[in-house]
Formats: C-alpha cells, structure tokens, sequence
C-alpha cells in the first residue's frame, strides 16, 4: 500500500478524523459530512458522531460491511484488495483513529497511522 497525505478542515481549521475520513470516502465538503453525522446523531440519541453506533449506522447505509481481520495487525500490515475501505484502529492505549484506504492508498494527515493497530475495517460492498 502506499500512503498520500490528505487533511480537510472546518473553515476554522478544526477537523476530526471521523469527518475526514467519511469526506474522501464520500466525496463530500467538511461541513456537509459533518452535518450529517451530527443529524444521524441525534436521531440515533448518540452522545457524539464519534460513538461507534452512530459512524457504522452511517456506513451501514452506504453498503460497508464489517470485514474478518487477524488481531494484533497494524495497518502498514493490511492486505485489502482494490476498494473503498474505512480502517478504525488504535496505539492499545487510549488513541483512537479512523482513516480511509482507497484501492491501496491510505489517506492521512501524517504516515504515523501506519504503526496503529487495526481494531474493524470496513470494506464497501457496492460501487457507488
């Protein structure tokens, strides 16, 4: 796989990588992306767009399915066919991150996801 820096912000320069990610999988503007989790997110009476329920609702919705991987990966070690996938994975302590691989390239802010460990990924299951 190989890596390509992307980062996408608010117009104050905040971004959220649940946000982010869900903009280049989506092809969507930060703030539209944004809206939308925060709208499913009070219809789902979520806390934040950040909880679990609400962001694989939303991949739900657009045909991702959650995919079997080996435990203890990290997502330099990913070995994904040519798609659309949203990669949740961790350091095993108290850092959660969400990115984007399309067709072999992993979309980031900086290459230091690589050495996250993988904890779901979600694969798209229809072009769309």
């Amino acid at each position: 796989m190989k890596f390509e820096k992307y980062y996408i912000c608010n117009s104050n320069g905040n971004s959220n990588c649940v946000i982010r990610s869900f903009c280049k999988l989506f092809n969507k503007e930060y703030n539209e992306m944004k809206e939308e989790l925060i709208n499913l997110t009070k219809k789902k009476n979520a806390n934040n767009y950040n909880d679990m329920e609400v962001f694989e609702t939303y991949l739900s919705s657009k045909d991702y399915t959650i995919e079997e991987i080996n435990n203890d990966i990290k997502v330099e070690d990913l070995k994904l066919s040519k798609g659309k996938y949203a990669i949740l994975c961790w350091n095993k302590n108290d850092y959660y991150h969400m990115i984007p691989i399309i067709d072999n390239t992993i979309y980031d802010r900086t290459n230091e996801c690589l050495e996250l460990y993988v904890l779901k990924v979600y694969k798209q299951q229809k072009n769309r």
